[in-house]
């Protein structure tokens, strides 16, 4: 049996952004906001993907992206200036399929 687990950052109640301008990273390094609407997006599309089996990512807006460090602050200013940390485990897509592609699969876990 395999497992999908998500992270969102600070959840919103605003619209939902859609995949295009999401990221997902590994590692908790990174964090941001996001709608309600599109962790249950994201969630429900996990589901057809075999690239988010035995995974573990964080997700969020790409222009709310702060690092874990500072996101608390920029949360509550409500900050939309992206971040120049790269933590080399961003993923970004223009589709769901796309957005997952390339996660890294949890350690001691194979296809």
């Amino acid at each position: 049996v395999g497992y999908t687990v998500v992270r969102p950052g600070g959840l919103t109640a605003g619209e939902p952004v859609g995949a295009q301008l999401l990221e997902l990273n590994q590692g908790d390094t990174k964090s941001g906001r996001l709608s309600r609407a599109d962790v249950a997006s994201l969630c429900v599309n996990c589901l057809d993907s075999p690239d988010t089996w035995d995974t573990t990512f964080e997700c969020y807006e790409a222009l709310t992206a702060k690092p874990i460090e500072s996101v608390g602050l920029s949360n509550i200013l409500k900050s939309k200036d992206p971040t120049v940390f790269k933590s080399g485990k961003e993923r970004q897509g223009d589709s769901w399929n796309a957005l997952f592609e390339g996660l890294e699969r949890d350690g001691g876990h194979s296809v």
